[in-house]
């Protein structure tokens, strides 16, 4: 179990998961990987995404439940 993100750290690990899916963009144009190599990179990136992911919405989660929105 990861660590809950503070605020400062929410805004960075979603800058990082841009910066990801921009470079796994860059590398699915390249014709020098050979398939196997490309596959083991798109593997790890996605399986970084992921934990990019899921610290930002455990971090979501937990700002709305302790700020939760009134109706309108």
């Amino acid at each position: 179990m990861n660590e809950l993100l503070t605020a400062e750290g929410y805004e960075q690990t979603k800058e990082k998961l841009r910066d990801l899916e921009s470079r796994l963009a860059e590398i699915d144009k390249r014709t020098d990987l050979s398939p196997t190599r490309l596959a083991s990179v798109r593997r790890s990136y996605a399986m970084m995404m992921r934990e990019f992911l899921q610290d930002i919405k455990l971090y979501e989660a937990k700002r709305d439940k302790q700020n939760p929105m009134t109706p309108a």
